[in-house]
């Protein structure tokens, strides 16, 4: 697990969760909004799935711009979404910003875990193959390895679904294999180790940055995803309702931003992640990227974090007919009681 205590890292490598600590320091955070009154601060952890400022920047704005208030939040990064929900389960972290796949099993077998944020509300993820080598039917996976960044993370959760509803089983039908991310899987594809190569955004994107050109696989159903939801545990949400606000409301005035301020963005995470940053055309092609994953549905009434109930159900629906999960989950994990002061705030506040 990559630490990166806010602010302070200068240089990190590439792209590529309930509490460790409510603890009440003396003094203010120097944070701008919500830190007047001379409290304590409550410092928090959390956890996003693999490090980049770009792709989860509300957090780094949030704390840079005080957007927080009373709330110190550290970031720590994991390897993949099962890794981070484990920090989360085990106590060592407060949040973290997880794949609904995988949290949602977790919560069929009786975990007591609650979204509280919705960041991206369209897929994060793709299947690709190199260009010139298409894939115009799943079919065509039968009896092939395909890769992805890394086992029991979000690609998998999000590939494996999909394919069982169209009749092809994991190790009885096709493979996975690991790959990693950056050039490896450029490496796999050009050693034949794979036919395809399932991956968030961030990853493809970082293929195409280096003269590798990949065309999409349309995968049957992957409509119905999206990602990057702010869990963590019931009891924690029900013991600290206005610490949850304060979290949320940082991350949707952080969010308003940065809409407006790509190269704020860029600044304020650069300052963590120097080598996102080192190609600036391609750094704001990526906060560009991730503007359509932020893009709210019309049921959202423009408010930040908004849990679609509609798209909860289908998603739920859609991974009990492909066996992911064995049987429903209540919706209702994905709360919407936040919503209101998280949106608490006006323009002039940023």
């Amino acid at each position: 697990m990559t630490r990166i205590p806010g602010r302070a890292l200068r240089t990190m490598v590439p792209l590529v969760s309930a509490a460790l600590f409510l603890t009440a320091c003396g003094g203010d955070d120097g944070g701008g909004d919500g830190g007047s009154d001379g409290g304590s601060t409550t410092e928090l952890t959390a956890i996003i799935p693999f490090p980049s400022g770009i792709s989860f920047y509300p957090l780094f704005v949030a704390d840079d711009r005080g957007y927080f208030g009373d709330v110190s939040v550290n970031v720590e990064s994991a390897e993949g979404t099962a890794a981070s929900l484990q920090q989360v389960l085990t106590g060592q972290a407060d949040m973290c910003l997880c794949s609904p796949g995988p949290v949602m099993q977790a919560v069929a077998e009786g975990e007591d875990l609650v979204s509280v944020y919705t960041l991206y509300q369209s897929d994060v993820f793709a299947l690709v193959t190199e260009a010139g080598e298409p894939i115009s039917d799943i079919e065509e996976l039968r009896g092939q390895t395909i890769g992805v960044d890394s086992r029991e993370a979000g690609a998998e959760s999000w590939l494996v679904p999909l394919l069982s509803a169209e009749g092809l089983q994991l190790d009885t039908d096709y493979q996975l294999t690991a790959v990693g991310s950056g050039a490896t899987p450029i490496a796999a594809f050009e050693r034949d180790e794979i036919v395809a190569y399932a991956a968030a955004y961030v990853d493809v994107a970082i293929m195409e940055l280096r003269g590798f050109q990949t065309e999409k696989v349309d995968v049957p159903g992957s409509d119905v995803f999206f990602d990057a939801t702010v869990w963590m545990r019931g009891d924690f949400v029900e013991e600290n309702p206005d610490v949850v606000e304060s979290v949320g409301r940082g991350l949707a005035m952080a969010t308003a931003w940065g809409q407006d301020n790509p190269e704020g963005v860029l600044e304020i995470t650069g300052e963590e992640f120097a080598e996102e940053v080192s190609d600036m055309e391609f750094a704001l092609a990526l906060v560009e990227e991730t503007e359509a994953l932020w893009q709210l549905p019309d049921s959202a009434d423009g408010q930040w974090g908004y849990s679609d109930p509609d798209r909860v159900q289908g998603l739920i629906d859609a991974f009990v007919e492909q066996g992911y999960l064995e049987e429903e989950i209540d919706a209702g994990v994905f709360t919407n009681d936040f919503v209101e002061a998280f949106n608490d705030f006006e323009a002039s506040d940023l």
